[in-house]
């Protein structure tokens, strides 16, 4: 990887690391401070964004499986309910039963019963778990917010819509980057349907990107150089999912799109 990357690994990424441990606990602004260099304060960022999908994910699918269980605790309150009825009817003699028929129907909504209620429990755990998640994001968030505070300021130049060109390959897309400091994040959208996030950073006139597709996770990294007049990206890309015929790796250019008031 880059000089930066290597920056990163040999410094700024384990003490950042250890203090992103911090996060689900008590990272104030004592512990930001800890995060003197700016690699630092970016390894630590990284880390926390890293987290916070995490949890994002685990929130996407705890909300699917409430979703699923309150749907089944619904079923299993209206079978035990039409059940209860139909014993009720035996019972009273309203409809003509023999008792082994009887004994059957009280084992049936003994049985929902007990699904309804485990049901129920299920549920009200999962609960408890999204209201957990939505605590832990809020609080990486605010870890975030805080050390993205702390970076040196910049013009951020780089803010904008990019028309970029993969090569050898020759598919085109976008990257709508938005810049705080030396932090990059945004989004992309290439030729096939292919969409996601980027993150990086821009530290002495080099760009470096790491591209997290919607489907595949972590898909690649692209590092390049920015032009004297800030809007064109030169660089090169490296695959980290080896596909059969495919590249793995190529270089690629980035133009900036006149934004909106130039070009009226």
């Amino acid at each position: 990887m880059t000089r930066m990357l290597a920056g990163l690994r040999g410094g700024a990424l384990p003490a950042a690391v250890a203090l992103v441990g911090l996060a689900v606990g008590g990272f104030g602004p004592a512990a930001a401070q800890d995060l003197k260099r700016p690699e630092e304060q970016l390894a630590a960022i990284y880390s926390l964004r890293v987290q916070l999908e995490i949890e994002q994910r685990r929130l996407d699918e705890a909300l699917q499986t409430y979703n699923d269980r309150a749907a089944a605790r619904d079923t299993a309150a209206a079978r035990a309910s039409r059940l209860n009825r139909e014993l009720d009817d035996m019972i009273a003699g309203q409809v003509a039963a023999e008792r082994d028929e009887v004994m059957a129907k009280e084992e049936e909504v003994q049985k929902t019963e007990q699904e309804y209620e485990a049901l129920i429990r299920a549920t009200r755990d999962i609960r408890s778990q999204i209201s957990d998640a939505h605590v832990r994001i809020v609080l990486l968030s605010d870890r975030i917010a805080r050390l993205r505070k702390t970076l040196p300021s910049d013009n951020e130049s780089l803010t904008g819509a990019w028309d970029v060109v993969y090569l050898p390959s020759d598919d085109k897309g976008i990257f709508t980057l938005r810049q705080s400091g030396t932090l990059l994040v945004g989004e992309y959208s290439l030729e096939g349907g292919w969409r996601g996030s980027l993150q990086g950073t821009f530290v002495d006139n080099k760009v470096l990107l790491h591209r997290i597709d919607s489907k595949l996770g972590r898909s690649s990294d692209l590092e390049g150089t920015v032009a004297a007049d800030g809007k064109t990206i030169r660089g090169t890309w490296q695959n980290y999912i080896l596909s059969g015929g495919q590249p793995t790796s190529g270089s690629w250019v980035a133009k900036k799109r006149a934004e909106r008031a130039e070009a009226d």
